[in-house]
């Protein structure tokens, strides 16, 4: 039968080395999972450090080593809760001056609370597929936008 698994964890982290690796395949490098930055305490999906820069003991980052700090979901998120922890969070690490953003691989196009940017508090957010109906999904333009906002962070001063 296997071993026990937390399905949504892992799905999250398969999400999350996902992102990773076709980031790395643009030339974008990233942080390790679940990182942090000094003086907030958040643990944060993943991070696109400044060109150079190194995590103390490869987890934390200096606030001005981080071009973004990102919130990735595969398939959106769950509830107003779930928008409401989103934006606290990201206003947290904007007192800091770090940077954020928000992508999904995939979201209800009419679901209530879906992470839009008015939703998450002004943030850029991304969704690259919309469920469109039981097992219709329609691709966005989002990635390209994705790689613009990450290169423009990366080429901020």
């Amino acid at each position: 039968r296997g071993f026990p698994v937390n399905l949504p964890k892992l799905l999250g982290a398969m999400t999350i080395e996902l992102v990773k690796r076709v980031l790395a395949h643009e030339g974008i490098a990233t942080s390790a999972r679940d990182v942090f930055v000094r003086g907030i305490p958040l643990e944060i999906d993943l991070i696109v450090p400044r060109r150079g820069q190194e995590p103390t003991l490869g987890l934390l980052y200096e606030p001005q080593q981080v071009a973004a700090a990102l919130e990735i979901k595969k398939s959106g998120t769950f509830g107003r809760q779930s928008l409401q922890t989103i934006r606290r969070n990201f206003k947290q690490l904007r007192k800091h001056k770090v940077k954020c953003a928000y992508l999904t691989l995939e979201e209800r196009k009419t679901y209530r609370y879906k992470a839009t940017r008015k939703n998450i508090g002004g943030f850029p957010c991304f969704t690259l597929a919309w469920h469109m109906g039981q097992d219709e999904l329609t691709e966005t333009r989002h990635w390209e936008k994705f790689l613009t906002f990450l290169r423009q962070r990366l080429s901020a001063v």
